[in-house]
């Protein structure tokens, strides 16, 4: 299953390399529900607890539902890093926007330095700047761009495009945070389908969950 995390272990070929993960699903810190999301065939996905092996400093504590479009991992593909997720965060509240900042930019250095040591790559986290800027009208919404290096495949410099949204669940009192993200810009067709896996999530009982994508 290539997750951010597992593929991180793939390329170093080393399951010591501090990516300790667990399936949210059934780790004893995660929720009773968990969250699914609907994909076509050819997407692939994971559950993993958070805070994330490569992020251990982030505070969003929960599980990560992700799917990933066919060219996650081709840099000549159009859907190349492009990537749909949830984090399901019971026992949260509303994050700020500078929470919000805070943590993915947490989150995207943490997973750039682990996997860039393995691969022994020139890459400098406290360099990568993310901009975040709410969507006018839409509370709870925003998009945001990060520059940094593209640790996976190429090394290279990329800037990464986000759409973000969250929503508190009275029912199973926690926050529900949606992202997708793609070097692609906004007007490209992959939005879309990413935009219509996050629609798609709903909450199912931890065990009734499906199994993930390989």
């Amino acid at each position: 299953m290539r997750t951010l995390v597992a593929v991180a272990v793939w390329l170093l070929l080393s399951p010591a390399a501090g990516f300790a993960q667990e399936d949210g699903v059934n780790s004893p810190a995660a929720s009773a529900v968990t969250v699914q999301l609907e994909t076509p065939k050819d997407w692939s996905g994971e559950t993993i607890q958070l805070p994330p092996g490569f992020a251990r400093d982030l505070t969003l504590k929960g599980v990560e539902v992700i799917r990933f479009a066919p060219g996650m991992f081709e840099p000549q593909s159009e859907s190349f890093f492009s990537y749909s997720l949830i984090f399901w965060l019971p026992r949260t509240k509303p994050l700020t926007q500078k929470q919000l900042h805070d943590e993915l930019l947490k989150y995207y250095r943490g997973l750039a330095s682990a996997v860039a040591r393995g691969r022994k790559l020139g890459v400098e986290p406290d360099d990568f700047k993310l901009n975040l800027v709410s969507v006018e009208k839409l509370p709870n919404v925003y998009r945001a761009s990060l520059d940094w290096a593209e640790p996976f495949r190429t090394g290279q410099a990329q800037t990464l495009h986000f759409t973000i949204s969250s929503r508190e669940s009275d029912e199973y009192n926690g926050l529900l945070l949606s992202v997708a993200a793609s070097p692609q810009p906004y007007e490209h067709a992959i939005w879309k389908q990413l935009d219509g896996i996050l629609k798609s999530a709903k909450f199912v009982p931890a065990e009734a969950a499906k199994p993930d994508a390989n």
